[in-house]
């Protein structure tokens, strides 16, 4: 009965880790279409919507450069922190077909945040603003946080390299979440 009971309780504890650890995003399955075809569709629509920072054709990864955007307002006063989406698109190879994996983090810089919380005036302070900060660009001393994943729009650009690469389709398998609530 005891072994019985650790093999359930295995089986169990990597359910649960499995489930934990799907990357966030959208999937969908491209058919049965060439790989570069499907890379060189999948930068061009891409492209439309963000600019390209990086594309790898051995790995199937498009990087797009972070793209400020209006969010609206997360916070009661003060108006809103800004904002950005960076997108990030994965191709490979499954089963003979090829399957599409984007992700786009709307992402909230929280910088201030972070320098504020430094400054508890607990104790006396070891560090200057210049020792903290000195020597650096603006870039450097911004701090992105994800709030979300903007899953609208990863079907959205999904759906449209599926069209491009099967025009005149009528079959459209919608596009998945990659990711399972965590239990």
């Amino acid at each position: 009965m005891k072994p019985l009971m650790l093999r359930i309780g295995a089986v169990a504890a990597i359910g649960l880790l499995a489930g934990c650890s799907a990357m966030p995003g959208r999937t969908r399955m491209l058919g049965n279409v060439d790989y570069q075809a499907a890379l060189a569709t999948s930068r061009a629509i891409l492209s439309q919507h963000f600019d390209i920072a990086r594309t790898d054709p051995d790995t199937g990864e498009i990087l797009c450069q972070p793209q400020p955007f209006e969010a609206g307002g997360d916070r009661l006063l003060g108006g809103s922190s800004p904002a950005r989406r960076v997108a990030t698109l994965n191709l490979r190879r499954e089963d003979g077909a090829i399957v599409a994996h984007l992700a786009i983090a709307v992402q909230r810089q929280g910088s201030d945040i972070i320098r504020t919380q430094r400054d508890n005036y607990s104790s006396v302070p070891n560090q200057t603003p210049a020792e903290v900060e000195g020597a650096t660009t603006p870039q450097q001393n911004q701090a992105w946080r994800t709030d979300r994943y903007d899953h609208a729009m990863e079907a959205g650009i999904l759906d449209e390299i599926f069209q491009a690469l099967h025009p005149g389709s009528m079959a459209q398998p919608a596009s998945r979440p990659a990711s399972r609530p965590a239990p």
